[in-house]
């Protein structure tokens, strides 16, 4: 699919659950969501909501200030939910600016996006919005289902769980609020075994 910069307004087609470990930072990320267009803003990771399940594409909006552990749970249940919709859902982390390397490993993590803030309100809408029709590759190995991250890996600090060396597949998804999640292709990849 041709790159292209993504329309912010498709984010009123879509709703968004914020996780955050206290009300002023859960209204925060609430207010920015709002402000970026979203569709349906909840302040609850209650899956089974009534307020948001109409939108075909949820977010997960999710406050830097969790700890790491409540991080990885959050992600380990969203990519394992029952759900395609919830499942290969972008999960956003919001952070304040600071190193690289801590970028970098939230993203290795599995985040779809890491944001930091401050930041201009429609730089974060077309980045968020850019997680909505185009495809994107997804990686699933024995202990990790998230986006192919493997072109940021630097040298000789390749991420074990999603190691090209080891049996995955690839997932090419597709996400739009007509459809929801579709998974346009799967691709197993088995890796030679020594004879």
């Amino acid at each position: 699919m041709q790159a292209h910069e993504a329309d912010p307004g498709v984010l009123a087609h879509c709703a968004a659950i914020v996780v955050a470990h206290d009300e002023p930072d859960t209204a925060a990320l609430i207010s920015l969501g709002e402000k970026v267009g979203f569709g349906v803003v909840s302040g609850s990771a209650d899956f089974s909501g009534n307020d948001w399940h109409i939108h075909r594409i949820l977010f997960f909006l999710v406050h830097y200030g969790i700890g790491m552990d409540a991080k990885r749970q959050l992600l380990d249940r969203v990519r394992h939910a029952g759900s395609v919709n919830i499942c290969f859902a972008p999960v956003v982390l919001f952070l304040q600016d600071g190193p690289g390397d801590e970028m970098l490993e939230y993203i290795e993590m599995g985040f779809d996006d890491v944001i930091c803030l401050p930041e201009n309100s429609h730089i974060v809408s077309t980045r968020l919005a850019a997680q909505i029709g185009q495809e994107h590759t997804y990686i699933e190995t024995r202990r990790y289902l998230g986006p192919d991250r493997r072109r940021m890996d630097l040298p000789g600090h390749n991420h074990p769980e999603r190691a090209a060396d080891q049996d995955h597949t690839n997932l090419t998804l597709l996400r739009t609020p007509e459809m929801g999640v579709q998974i346009l292709r799967r691709q197993l990849i088995v890796k030679a075994r020594p004879v």
